[in-house]
């Protein structure tokens, strides 16, 4: 079940230092790397405040029976946003006319896919389904608001698989290791 992380919030017996417990006991596929511990923490302690200021939207994938049961197991989440992609300088001129009308813009709205993660306990191919996911809620936003460019930051070791979700490279991140990869709708 996905469940949006502000209804969980907005419960009227919403007791946030239980819910902040329970959201560490997430751990993600290979805890130990860096990019790994970023999504832990995320979750724990950025997921909830960025919500509440309308930054993010964060949605929960749970365990369904132990949800009914009153438990929260989260099998992985991601969490989704409207930004401003800006455009470093070796963008193609095409590239730039292609998606937003004109050569001459240095950015343009987009939708980002800040987090996406799957639980150590759940199977190999989890993330792809959760992916599949987060691309159906970009697309039914764009469907009320448009905008049709989605875009991620991930690291080198993860371009590969995003490629074979239909991202394509688009530039190397301003003052970072991390690559942007982008999908048009």
């Amino acid at each position: 079940m996905v469940q949006a992380l502000r209804q969980i919030i907005e419960l009227e017996d919403y007791d946030e230092a239980s819910f902040k417990e329970a959201l560490s006991t997430f751990v993600c596929v290979k805890p130990e790397e860096e990019d790994s511990k970023d999504v832990m923490r995320f979750l724990v302690e950025d997921a909830i405040p960025m919500e509440r200021a309308g930054l993010t939207r964060t949605y929960l994938i749970i365990d369904d029976e132990k949800w009914a049961n009153g438990a929260l197991q989260i099998d992985g989440y991601f969490s989704v946003a409207l930004k401003v992609l800006y455009f470093g300088e070796n963008i193609e001129k095409e590239f730039i006319t292609e998606i937003c009308g004109d050569d001459k813009k240095k950015n343009c709205p987009a939708y980002l896919i800040g987090q996406l993660a799957r639980s150590e306990k759940v199977s190999k191919g989890s993330g792809s389904a959760y992916l599949k996911t987060a691309l159906e809620y970009i697309s039914s936003a764009s469907d009320l608001v448009g905008g049709r460019l989605i875009y991620l930051d991930c690291t080198q070791n993860k371009e590969k698989y995003y490629e074979e979700h239909g991202f394509h490279f688009l530039q190397k991140k301003h003052r970072s290791d991390l690559i942007q990869m982008y999908r048009v709708l």
